[in-house]
């Protein structure tokens, strides 16, 4: 209902005033004779009856949106407007891009790790990791770019906030208060058209856009899998005094020490190395970060898909909505405009 909605109570006020304010006029009309008064306070009558009917309708409207983009949104998000729905759902977003973030720094730092790794044998010294600087530079890249999708997360997230806490309290009752003045009202019909298209359409069909929450989540699982791989994991260096340590660390990282594999490649030491892999389980340090820069690029364009393409392609439905429902309650909607339809 209308009341329960923040700044309506202004609007119903306003309305109720412009009401008796058309009564007064109309009585005075008819009580002196004049005409034009008498026509003018019908006029402002009818545009009264108007600006009631667009509260009833908007507040219906409201709860009808909330109800249908409900099932869009995750089952955390229970807020009981459109706006608050997509602001719960890029509040998601944004903590779950942290997440991935931490998980995408540690990663790089194992990798820098290894990548810097140099075994000197007297007469020649090898880097047997320089080949990770590859994959380590892509996902520096990713690191980047998730750091700017979180910046535009968290712009939307502003943006929302702003149009959930004041389009209803400000835009709204300003417009129709504007709009029950005949010499403002295309300015009040064109804040209404505005109040509407933001609390509503906006945030509808960003919604209708996929949550990039799972996506993100996968990434950050596999990441938080590599991370926590003991055999992936740095050498300590109170370990480096063991001679096998550190070439213990790089036989399992290339697969040789699986279990099938232990008493054939390297003996005890890496059967030692190896004994809580199971069976079933092996190390493929290739393969797992391959997959994990997979992982994440497809986070993160889902995630600027639902930061940048989903906000600016509602934002031209909205201006197209807004242009014609301004020029539509900004007209004269009185006993003219009813002879002609």
């Amino acid at each position: 209902m209308a009341e329960d909605f923040a700044g309506m109570g202004i609007a119903v006020i306003v309305v109720t005033a412009s009401i008796v304010l058309a009564g007064i006029l109309i009585g005075l009309g008819r009580a002196f004779g004049y005409k034009r008064i008498e026509q003018f306070g019908i006029e402002e009558l009818i545009q009264s009856i108007v600006n009631a009917a667009i509260i009833g309708s908007f507040a219906a409207i409201v709860a009808l949106v909330a109800s249908v983009s409900s099932s869009l949104v995750t089952e955390g998000c229970s807020a009981t407007s459109v706006a608050a729905q997509l602001l719960c759902s890029l509040t998601n977003v944004n903590t779950a891009l942290l997440s991935m973030l931490e998980e995408l720094m540690r990663l790089l730092g194992t990798l820098t790790y290894y990548q810097g790794l140099s075994l000197n044998f007297g007469a020649f010294t090898i880097l047997p990791m320089a080949s990770l600087s590859s994959i380590s530079g892509a996902l520096s890249v990713q690191l980047l770019l998730l750091n700017l999708t979180m910046i535009l997360v968290s712009l939307n997230v502003q943006t929302t906030a702003f149009i959930s806490a004041s389009v209803l309290g400000i835009l709204f009752p300003t417009g129709l208060i504007l709009r029950t003045l005949f010499a403002t009202r295309k300015v009040g019909g064109f804040l209404i058209g505005l109040a509407i298209g933001l609390y509503l359409f906006y945030p509808t069909f960003v919604l209708i856009f996929p949550d990039p929450t799972p996506g993100i989540n996968n990434a950050t699982a596999a990441m938080q899998a590599f991370d926590n791989n003991t055999y992936y994991s740095p050498v300590p260096v109170v370990d480096l005094n063991d001679n096998y340590a550190l070439a213990g660390k790089l036989d399992v990282m290339s697969g040789r020490c699986s279990n099938n594999i232990a008493n054939i490649s390297n003996g005890s030491r890496c059967f030692n190395l190896t004994a809580g892999i199971g069976n079933n389980t092996t190390t493929d340090l290739s393969g797992d970060l391959t997959y994990i820069s997979k992982a994440d690029s497809d986070a993160i364009s889902q995630s600027l898909l639902y930061s940048v393409v989903a906000p600016i392609f509602s934002l031209l439905v909205t201006a197209v909505f807004v242009k014609e429902l301004s020029s539509l309650l900004g007209s004269e909607i009185g006993l003219r405009t009813m002879a002609q339809i």
